[in-house]
């Protein structure tokens, strides 16, 4: 039973929570970035720019990582319309509204309103698929999620700005999309040549569009680059990892692990930025959202034991 735990320790918990500490630093390294690079927070052509460096490197180094490990890195015809349609909802949407909306409001704020993309996931999977209906579990979980933005939106941080909080949000529900479409087209394609090739996509079409709109980086330094670096690697190993965990555990037992991704993105700001995360609305949007993300995964893990959703 011992050997057992510590293979569990090794194998699942400590990547996915390393994991999910990548994924909850992505905020305010985010608005660390805006600072760095000179990026004003009324520029969103210029923080489309930032975000298209970020995601077309990352694209490139999935594929680098798949092309290592033996897989096949080109396209099929057949498979440029998952691509597409995957990196519309996961990169290009979802990026636009999140890299403004970051702008726009703190990082504590920006990373425990991403953290509802799974409650989206939730609802359009119920609306859309025959399979995957909403229960109980599933319905509190939802609730949790909402109180918890209710709670930001009522005294967190001044209040719900549209601008901001609004494009988080948006960018989130965009996710949720981009999860439906994921499940919909990944089953029986390479999940790395998928992804690779949809942040690529995306990180073109947010480079285009953020230098077409006059876009630029204002200032270029040292501490900017390392900093980018970090944000590449960052997408690139999260996914990388992530993946390689689905496919050996199932789906819920990695996933569950989700909740704790607003609670370092919650922590890595009050580090990073000096934010104050200690107050009463914040505390409880952090515990409803990550509460709700745990409730709602630990169904799919009762339901998915004997293997992958």
């Amino acid at each position: 039973m011992k050997e057992q735990k510590a293979g569990l320790l090794r194998r699942l918990y400590m990547p996915a929570v390393f994991c999910t500490a990548l994924w909850g630093s992505a905020a305010p390294c985010v608005k660390k970035g805006y600072e760095w690079f000179g990026i004003a927070s009324d520029a969103p052509f210029s923080q489309l720019y930032f975000a298209g460096w970020r995601f077309a490197l990352a694209g490139l180094v999935v594929l680098l990582v798949a092309w290592f490990l033996g897989h096949r890195v080109l396209p099929r015809r057949s498979e440029w319309k998952p691509i597409f349609w995957i990196s519309l909802f996961q990169s290009m949407i979802q990026y636009v509204c999140y890299y403004i909306g970051l702008s726009g409001t703190t990082g504590t704020k920006g990373a425990v309103l991403s953290g509802t993309q799974t409650f989206f996931a939730l609802i359009f999977a119920h609306l859309f698929l025959k399979n995957d209906k909403m229960n109980r579990q599933k319905a509190i979980g939802c609730l949790c999620g909402f109180a918890g933005v209710l709670a930001l939106g009522l005294g967190g941080l001044n209040g719900f700005h549209l601008h901001g909080d609004g494009l988080v949000l948006l960018s989130a529900v965009s996710s949720g999309a981009g999860a439906l479409v994921s499940r919909i087209y990944t089953p029986g394609r390479d999940p790395m040549l998928l992804t690779g090739w949809q942040l690529l996509m995306g990180g073109v079409f947010l480079l285009v569009v953020g230098r077409v709109g006059g876009g630029q980086l204002g200032a270029v330094s040292l501490p900017g680059v390392l900093l980018l670096a970090y944000m590449v690697a960052l997408s690139a190993a999260a996914f990388t990892i992530w993946t390689a965990l689905l496919g050996k555990f199932p789906v819920g037992k990695v996933s569950l692990f989700g909740f704790l991704i607003p609670v370092f993105g919650a922590l890595i700001s009050a580090i990073v930025l000096g934010e104050q995360i200690l107050t009463v609305s914040n505390l409880s949007a952090l515990v409803l959202v990550s509460g709700g993300i745990a409730i709602a995964n630990y169904v799919r893990e009762t339901k998915t034991e004997g293997g992958q959703a």
